[in-house]
């Protein structure tokens, strides 16, 4: 028997007529997302950036997936950005040409398989360095295969993750970095969600301000390598913020201005929706965008058991959705002895998770019976993707259509 990946069905039915969910034709719990809002989606935030003059390099962890990524270059997008080497590996397998390894490039491993991907493909490769013994290490390796590798120095914030901390951080690692002309210095990197408290949108904007300042510096001192050097950062709560800092610095003449959220191609009805309605309601950059974000990821599961009044035991747990950041929110149920969906979930809720369970209270007015299915939507899709191995694509009605594989 050939392998049978959850929230399957017939191979054959998919490609005949789809998957349709309300009449069991695939394996629940199975997670789908919504073609429409992702289209939607991508539209939006590559308005957003046309407008801003920024570029767009979304980080591909939240997904991990080479359809959605080549989905997002089609919709605009300039790079995609990615944690490590085995998701660029991934990426570059599947065709992407302009990757930015948004950390540190460290391990002889690592740099032998980017220096054959580099030797090999016509891949445009940046990776950010904020230390001399990295550099040094990335010089000596690189120069020894004869090959050019761009780099891009990372500034941090004290207490945050990685990034040079200071300006003698700063002119230390450059001149480390001189010794070696394998070494390309194609700009600055940053990653500002770190930054939290009372005053975060400030101290975001500080921050950037600051990167900026170093910008400037460097590029009058000659350190960049390329006529046009980048800056980037931005994840998917402080983007507006860092769209509207690097814009107003009229530095778009001298570099090229990248953003990298991740997570507004899928966005959510948790953290990150709470995200965009605080950028909502400080952004006249957002909201000058026609449109909005919506949840493009469900995931629906049957009812297993009702074991006491007013409590439901569902077949999804810890191994199928996120629950770091929220637990999920139940949307629709439907009956498949009556045929019947009902669109008002008000008094569900799921009141814990477990492995392969939760445990979703209802009101008794709305009772729920064994084998109805129950269509959640989530919180933090990057934890909701890397549990899934495919994912199916709805076009409407609940029929899946096609589906789309992950590399996690």
């Amino acid at each position: 028997m050939s392998e049978f990946l959850k929230g399957s069905g017939s191979p054959q039915q998919l490609y005949k007529q789809g998957w349709n969910i309300f009449k069991e034709q695939v394996s629940l719990p199975v997670a789908v997302i919504k073609q429409d809002a992702i289209r939607q989606n991508a539209q939006w935030m590559a308005q957003f950036a046309r407008q801003n003059n920024v570029l767009l390099a979304p980080h591909g962890k939240t997904t991990m997936s080479p359809e959605l990524f080549k989905y997002q270059l089609e919709a605009g997008a300039w790079a995609i950005t990615l944690a490590n080497v085995p998701q660029v590996l991934s990426a570059v397998g599947a065709g992407i040409e302009r990757i930015i390894l948004a950390n540190q490039l460290v391990g002889r491993h690592h740099f032998e398989l980017i220096a054959q991907l580099l030797k090999s493909t016509g891949l445009e490769f940046y990776c950010f360095v904020d230390s001399v013994d990295n550099a040094k290490a990335l010089g000596e390796f690189f120069a020894s295969k004869n090959l050019k590798l761009n780099i891009v120095l990372e500034l941090g914030v004290v207490g945050g993750r990685c990034g040079c901390r200071s300006v003698d951080d700063i002119d230390t690692l450059i001149l480390a970095c001189s010794e070696y002309e394998c070494l390309q210095i194609a700009g600055l990197g940053f990653y500002e969600g770190v930054i939290s408290g009372e005053n975060a949108a400030q101290s975001v904007a500080e921050f950037v301000a600051d990167v900026v300042a170093q910008a400037k510096r460097l590029h009058q001192q000659d350190v960049f390598a390329q006529p046009e050097p980048i800056i980037t950062g931005a994840g998917s709560a402080w983007y507006d913020i860092v769209t509207k800092v690097l814009v107003s610095s009229e530095c778009e003449k001298q570099f090229r201005l990248v953003i990298r959220p991740g997570c507004y191609l899928i966005h959510d009805t948790g953290i990150y929706q709470n995200a965009q309605q605080a950028i909502l309601a400080r952004s006249e950059f957002a909201n000058s965008v026609d449109g909005s974000l919506v949840s493009s990821l469900y995931i629906w599961a049957y009812v297993m058991s009702v074991p006491e009044n007013g409590l439901a035991i569902v077949g999804m747990g810890k191994r199928d959705v996120a629950f770091d950041a929220g637990l999920p929110t139940a949307e629709l149920v439907y009956s498949p002895r009556d045929q019947h969906l009902k669109n008002t979930v008000s008094d569900l809720y799921v009141e814990k998770i477990m492995d392969q369970h939760a445990m979703l209270r209802f009101s008794l007015n709305h009772p729920l019976n064994v084998g109805d299915m129950v269509c959640f939507s989530t919180s933090h899709p990057c934890l909701t993707f890397d549990k899934w191995r495919q994912i199916g694509i709805v076009e409407r009605d609940w029929v899946i259509t096609k589906t789309i594989s992950t590399h996690f």
